[in-house]
């Protein structure tokens, strides 16, 4: 009978730890991650109109068309100006920055800010997606893509960065993304915790194949310039350094993204400068991806070459 009693006592303890644990899990974002589609097109994106408090309490909202930040009309308003957006986790921005501080959202403010009265509206369009390629994007809103009108933006702006030419279209189930809610923040963490080991187990692809791969990567975002000019759009390639080059370290794809650019009249905004003056490392919360700071740096760099480029 004892230890029947200390057996029920220690499940009631197990399970009152384990219920204290949810809750500070919840507290700290867990439980209520972005929630994705699975599509043959694109691979995945963000649900349509959700909205989430994550990680240090920051509001990452969905809008209607399954893009990051505020709702939007799916035809863009007269007199307005509308900036998409495109990228990877990058420009996703992370479940730790709030909607207001992402570079996109920085970048239309400063346009905004620049040309008081000239348009009605200047919209960030976040298209953004974690584990993104350039395959994914094409398939988003390229000529063959699910939306090859782009949500009707005057301005296509892709951010592009050396680990994107290592990545082929990104499916479901190779990435710890979720189309159906966890039934609890416990569960979320298993999820993530399970990727991490998972992973360590995987080896790269041979070197021959990342130089394929790259590639036809250079070539589909030649496509996707291509395609956006031939509806009338203005296009900005913006190179983002991983923190690694903001130390010096070589970047492998910036030299031939550049030749392409070049030879399609694309023209590319090279954030190193920008990073290397106003912190470096510092603006960096990992090897790849901005913290705050590093969001304020990009978007007003982005922001003010936009804000000239309408002018021309």
């Amino acid at each position: 009978m004892r230890a029947v009693r200390w057996l029920a006592a220690a499940v009631l303890g197990l399970a009152g730890l384990a219920g204290l644990g949810e809750a500070a899990l919840r507290l700290a974002g867990f439980g209520h991650p972005i929630l994705y589609d699975n599509r043959a097109a694109y691979g995945y994106r963000p649900l349509p109109n959700q909205t989430r408090r994550r990680f240090g309490g920051a509001r990452v909202h969905v809008n209607n068309l399954g893009l990051r930040g505020a709702d939007v009309t799916p035809e863009r308003p007269p007199g307005a100006l509308r900036i998409l957006f495109l990228g990877d986790s990058v420009t996703w921005g992370g479940s730790y920055v709030d909607d207001a501080q992402l570079f996109a959202t920085i970048a239309a403010d400063t346009v905004r800010r620049q040309h008081p009265g000239r348009f009605t509206a200047v919209e960030a369009l976040d298209a953004g997606v974690n584990g993104w390629g350039a395959e994914n994007i094409a398939g988003l809103v390229g000529a063959e893509g699910e939306f090859p009108d782009a949500f009707g933006s005057d301005v296509w702006v892709l951010t592009i960065l050396d680990d994107d030419f290592r990545r082929e279209r990104t499916h479901v189930g190779e990435v710890p993304y979720f189309n159906v809610s966890p039934a609890t923040a416990w569960e979320e963490l298993l999820v993530l915790g399970a990727y991490r080991i998972v992973t360590t187990y995987k080896r790269p692809k041979p070197a021959a194949d990342f130089e394929r791969i790259g590639r036809e990567d250079l070539e589909v975002y030649r496509a996707l310039a291509a395609h956006a000019r031939a509806r009338g759009a203005l296009v900005l390639f913006v190179w983002h350094p991983d923190r690694a080059a903001v130390g010096g370290a070589e970047e492998v794809w910036k030299g031939r993204l550049a030749a392409m650019a070049a030879d399609a009249r694309v023209p590319l905004l090279d954030l190193l400068p920008a990073y290397r003056h106003a912190g470096g490392a510092a603006l960096y919360v990992d090897g790849l991806h901005l913290g705050v700071a590093g969001h304020a740096v990009a978007g007003r760099a982005i922001g003010e070459w936009l804000a000239e480029a309408v002018l021309r």
